[in-house]
């Protein structure tokens, strides 16, 4: 067992890779709806009452 020399895992950089493309993906899918929730919070807390409530 001390002689042998132990092969690394192939799999981690690439679980590395899929999480990271996983998270910048979400990260894009959920930009837009927290920034239109942050622009309201914002006119809200301004003092308007047209916010688009709809």
């Amino acid at each position: 067992m001390k002689g042998q020399m132990r092969t690394p895992s192939t799999w981690l950089p690439a679980l590395v890779l899929v999480v990271l493309a996983a998270g910048l993906f979400a990260g894009w899918l959920l930009f837009p709806r927290l920034l239109a929730y942050m622009q309201r919070q914002d006119c809200v807390a301004s003092g308007h009452t047209n916010c688009g409530d709809g």
